[in-house]
């Protein structure tokens, strides 16, 4: 990435990837629109595997995961303003507020296409959601950079995981579930998932070291 498309040209020789996340929120937030695309690459191939890993069966036929992911993106531009940052990072305090947002418009989908059974299942299951109705000053920015480069390369290193440890860095880096929660959920030792976990991240970061998955919690 070059130096203009980050603030102060951080991207370019800022060794912290924390800290460029930081710079690149607080730009978004006094209405830099290249941070703002910037925020949109970075975190989307993380949203869009976390919803084709949640989305199946019913729910899969009522909702395309990248439509999911740009939903929640109209939500969560919207409330820049309310995130604060943790330790002085606002990477994980973002990561999470995006998961949640997501799992959040699941569960609304689960119980509108599953729990009540609707008799038309091929329309949107996002049709009668307010924010999706409302034309956003955020929705050219989140379709200009869908699918960029940058985050088609994060994608295919997600891709190319084997199920298991997919899995695994959604429930733990995206999501941010504790081992013990994930363990439940998998059937796997904590001990274990952590020691996966770290392998995983590791492999990723090796093949893309600028990404957002530097930025992951390894913990």
């Amino acid at each position: 990435m070059s130096s203009e498309s980050t603030p102060d040209g951080a991207g370019a020789h800022d060794p912290d990837p924390a800290r460029e996340t930081t710079l690149h929120v607080v730009r978004a937030l006094s209405g830099e629109e290249a941070s703002l695309d910037w925020i949109v690459e970075k975190f989307s191939p993380l949203l869009l595997a976390s919803a084709s890993y949640r989305l199946s069966g019913r729910l899969r036929r009522v909702c395309d995961p990248e439509d999911l992911v740009n939903d929640v993106w109209l939500v969560a531009l919207g409330r820049l303003a309310d995130l604060e940052p943790r330790d002085g990072r606002y990477t994980p305090v973002l990561l999470r507020f995006l998961s949640s947002t997501l799992l959040n418009k699941l569960n609304n989908l689960f119980r509108k296409h599953v729990l009540d059974k609707p008799r038309n299942l091929e329309s949107s299951g996002l049709d009668d959601d307010p924010v999706a109705r409302v034309e956003s000053p955020w929705t050219g920015v989140i379709t200009r950079v869908a699918r960029r480069e940058a985050g088609a390369a994060v994608s295919q290193c997600l891709e190319q995981l084997s199920d298991r440890d997919r899995e695994l860095i959604i429930l733990r880096g995206v999501e941010q579930h504790p081992y013990r929660e994930i363990a439940v959920i998998t059937g796997r030792d904590p001990k274990a998932l952590a020691v996966e976990y770290w392998r995983g991240i590791g492999k990723l970061r090796k093949a893309l070291p600028r990404s957002v998955f530097a930025e992951l919690i390894d913990e």
